[in-house]
């Protein structure tokens, strides 16, 4: 079976070289404004590497390794193919699991997510003993300021005394301490399911540096309360978190950042707002019905738990490549 290589440091520039000439459009653009060796190397957990020839990979896996509260390792997965074939995809899947079919002292959890432009290994991922799940719920709201109905707790939380702000200018962002507060606030809150835990003050400045991009800060008093990141995308205004610490929890803070958002940003711009849930989350989830957004789509996941001491299952059968000749263009990140 073909070899996986770790990506280190001197082979890095043909990783990145091959996420931007194999991704979609929109990744690409992501890519481009954000600093690829503090996302795939130098956070806590993360791995990068290359199935084939580290020079001229077939394929790239780039992966986290995140403890979750119950001591569980969370481990999402992200392959990219070079030719955007499902024997390629299943092949580096093979050579991936077999990689760590050893056992571990801790649980793991591994979450493999379809992309739209990328082939999905289905068959492989069910014989490897994967269940396939609902992943993400996206939600939108069309352009337009807030309607009757809508944000139907963001009084409540302006009469308790919250208040908020906005900050869409990368001239005049907020102070550090502010930004450290939302990093840590991503933290805790993303810590708590699993996901990657890492961001810093420079972060989240750098996520503001983005034409587009801004921020909505939710305050009760000197305290800040909660946010909501977003940043503008080809086909609207793309939310990428509103979260809020735990003692703010049901204050209505989020319904009144939605609010502010569909006002100040929305309506002015023109521009549908797309926001993205855990499917299992359903606060999440309510609060998005509650700014007005519907379901407009649905992303599946393949995961699979493995507990301590345990091994995941072996490859059925060797996954044979098609020759060069049968190979279709790949699709995307």
């Amino acid at each position: 079976m073909t070899a996986l290589t770790r990506v280190d440091t001197a082979t890095f520039p043909v990783f990145t070289a091959f996420l931007m000439a194999h991704s979609d459009a929109g990744t690409r653009d992501y890519l481009s404004h954000t600093d690829l060796k503090a996302l795939f190397l130098e956070r806590q957990g993360a791995e990068a590497w290359f199935y084939g020839d580290g020079a001229r990979p077939q394929a790239v896996i780039s992966l986290v390794r995140s403890p979750r509260h119950d001591g569980c390792i969370v481990i999402p997965v992200q392959i990219l193919t070079g030719d955007g074939r499902v024997p390629t995809a299943d092949a580096c899947l093979d050579a991936f699991l077999d990689h760590e079919a050893a056992p571990a002292p801790l649980p793991r959890l591994y979450r493999i997510g379809e992309q739209t432009h990328q082939p999905v290994p289905a068959d492989r991922l069910a014989a490897r003993g994967f269940a396939r799940i609902a992943g993400l719920c996206e939600y939108q709201r069309p352009a337009g300021p807030p309607v009757p109905g809508e944000f139907a707790l963001a009084d409540q939380a302006l009469a308790a005394g919250y208040t908020l702000a906005l900050f869409d200018d990368p001239a005049g962002l907020p102070d550090p301490s502010v930004l450290d507060r939302v990093a840590t606030i991503h933290n805790r809150t993303l810590g708590a399911r699993g996901a990657a835990a890492d961001w810093t003050a420079d972060v989240v400045r750098g996520r503001l540096s983005r034409p587009g991009s801004g921020l909505i800060i939710a305050r009760r008093q000197a305290e800040v309360a909660g946010h909501i990141l977003f940043q503008q995308g080809d086909d609207g205004i793309l939310v990428i978190e509103a979260c809020l610490a735990r003692p703010h929890w049901r204050s209505g803070a989020v319904d009144a950042m939605c609010r502010l958002m569909a006002a100040e940003v929305s309506a002015p711009r023109g521009e549908k707002v797309v926001a993205c849930a855990d499917a299992t989350n359903a606060a999440s989830r309510r609060a998005m019905e509650r700014a007005g957004m519907t379901l407009s789509a649905e992303r599946h996941l393949w995961e699979k738990k493995v507990g301590a001491g345990e091994r995941l299952l072996p490859a059925p059968t060797p996954a044979v490549l098609m020759p060069e000749a049968a190979q279709r263009p790949h699709i995307q990140l």
